[in-house]
């Protein structure tokens, strides 16, 4: 009955996904790793032209791998189907809780939406925390296993470094004062292993932090607030309820990243706070059944929240990971029987066990609401428009022309689409990612683009130009171009564009077209007619 249990609810898993990750389209992000790996020429290349990413190298990785097999995005999804279906499979095979927490872990909203059709490293970062557990827990301890898992956990994002490092800490922990019967070590043995690991986990770190840190001459070097308001220190336990509570606003569409419960006023701020304190409070107490879950939590929380709060203040994906610490402190917690010291902690035990699983119940149940709000949405409108974009222009008759990229991020996922590189003026290159670097001000980049377009127009008898429907291109750009195209919608990623055609004067080279072909319609709101 077990096995039928699980191979039912991971088929349905693997269904689910993969029909929402069919109809998701790609957006700047993804697009962006996926072309920056394969387009790059051998694994030098790829370090160089990642180093303003943010990113360890793990993900970049595989996709080049990938990328030999075939350039196109398909293998890309399977790729991170695969991965979260491993994650859930583990979730399911081996995580001691009941059959409905697996089921409403499974289905929440980072395993079955964010992680697992976004295609992003960070889903590869949680399955290797599973992994992490189950190697740990398993009755003969996988210790080899667990290095490897946290290892290359600590390779794939900045927030994955943080939890290795934090699980890491929690496992030493848990060898060198295990709870029941099991025999302690001695002391030598005590400072050996610590010592090693303390090694090992700081040659990890600085590996990790090689590939993260920015070089000097990048424009993003963070968000460390200038100054510490009353605002600022009373918001940081609330980025727990964006991970608990990820619903977000809907008009027309569900709006990616645009969290629901975002206070405005300092009333709003005063019941957000609230509850997030509450469900901190819940955190501790279903983690505080065995010493090494408690601790995990404290230190995986403690470490995200001050992370966001005075270093990096991200968005929906980075802020997910304190539910990849719930459900890992939750993993921990119920693994075993329950911690016999401090007798402090028996005590509350014995008070909260009764409860201690419906309260784990209890915190999953948002989750796999706003998995149904997200993956809606995603079936139905368009995640981004990048894909319809590059149809425009490929419908007409524009393929071959030049593309300058007005706006990098936007003209960089539209050029993967079209499988051709654009022209980033400020850099003066042609590529079909971007390399961030130093300041790429809009408006210096509008201005580097006009001169680009004039030049290319000696050579060229259109040129198409890719910009944001959030501002303007060059005024005298626009004098001589057309508007070919205007995203008129919201996408759920909120990415909106605008594609202007210049053309050089009629000539021998360059005739006047008999039948001018009109600007394109903008691309409908629903896919079924896109």
């Amino acid at each position: 009955m077990a096995r039928r249990f699980e191979v039912t609810v991971l088929g349905l898993y693997a269904l689910f996904i993969s029909i929402v990750s069919a109809r998701h389209e790609p957006w700047n992000d993804e697009t962006q790793a996926w072309r920056l790996a394969i387009d790059s020429k051998g694994v030098a290349d790829l370090v160089h032209n990642a180093r303003y990413e943010g990113h360890p190298l793990l993900w970049h990785l595989m996709l080049q791998a990938l990328g030999h097999l075939s350039r196109s995005w398909w293998p890309v999804v399977v790729l991170h189907v695969v991965i979260a279906c491993i994650g859930a499979w583990l979730v399911l095979r081996y995580a001691p809780f009941t059959r409905l927490q697996k089921v409403l872990v499974v289905f929440g909203y980072w395993s079955a939406y964010e992680y697992a059709v976004v295609a992003r490293p960070y889903g590869l970062g949680m399955m290797l925390g599973f992994a992490a557990c189950v190697a740990w827990l398993a009755p003969r301890r996988r210790v080899g296993w667990t290095i490897v898992c946290l290892v290359l956990m600590a390779n794939t994002t900045a927030m994955g470094t943080m939890l290795a490092l934090a699980l890491a800490a929690a496992f030493v922990f848990d060898w060198l004062w295990p709870d029941g019967e099991a025999q302690h070590p001695s002391r030598r043995v005590r400072v050996m292993v610590t010592l090693t690991a303390g090694a090992l986990a700081l040659l990890v770190f600085l590996i990790a932090v090689r590939q993260i840190r920015p070089p000097a001459d990048a424009a993003f070097q963070g968000t460390t607030p200038t100054s510490l308001s009353r605002w600022i220190i009373a918001s940081i336990p609330t980025f727990e309820l964006r991970a608990l509570l990820p619903l977000v606003y809907w008009r027309d569409t569900a709006e990616w990243n645009q969290w629901l419960l975002q206070p405005d006023t300092t009333y709003m701020l005063a019941l957000v706070l609230l509850l997030a304190v509450v469900y901190l409070a819940i955190g501790l107490l279903i983690a505080s059944r065995r010493r090494v879950a408690l601790l995990f939590f404290v230190l995986g929380t403690g470490g995200f929240l001050i992370f966001f709060g005075f270093l990096f203040d991200g968005v929906g994906r980075h802020h997910g990971y304190l539910f990849v610490v719930w459900i890992i402190s939750a993993w921990l917690a119920c693994s075993g029987a329950p911690s016999e010291r401090p007798v402090a902690l028996r005590r509350l035990n014995t008070g909260v066990e009764p409860s201690r699983g419906n309260l784990l119940v209890l915190s999953l149940v948002v989750p796999v609401l706003a998995t149904i709000e997200l993956a809606t949405s995603d079936i139905l409108s368009p995640f981004s428009d990048a894909r319809h974009v590059a149809d425009v222009i490929r419908g007409a008759g524009l393929l071959n022309a030049p593309i300058i990229a007005v706006s990098g991020s936007d003209a960089q996922s539209v050029s993967a689409f079209t499988d051709r590189p654009v022209l980033f003026p400020l850099d003066g290159k042609m590529r079909t990612f971007v390399v961030w670097g130093n300041d790429k001000s809009y408006a210096r980049a509008a201005r580097a683009a006009d001169s680009a377009t004039t030049a290319l127009l000696t050579r060229h008898c259109n040129v198409v130009l890719i910009a944001s429907s959030a501002h303007e291109i060059a005024s005298e750009t626009a004098a001589r171009a057309h508007m070919l195209y205007t995203t008129n919608f919201r996408p759920m990623s909120g990415a909106r564009y605008r594609v202007w055609v210049a053309s050089a004067p009629a000539s021998a080279r360059c005739p006047a077209p008999r039948n001018p072909a009109a600007p394109a319609p903008s691309a409908p709101q629903s896919k079924s007619t896109s």
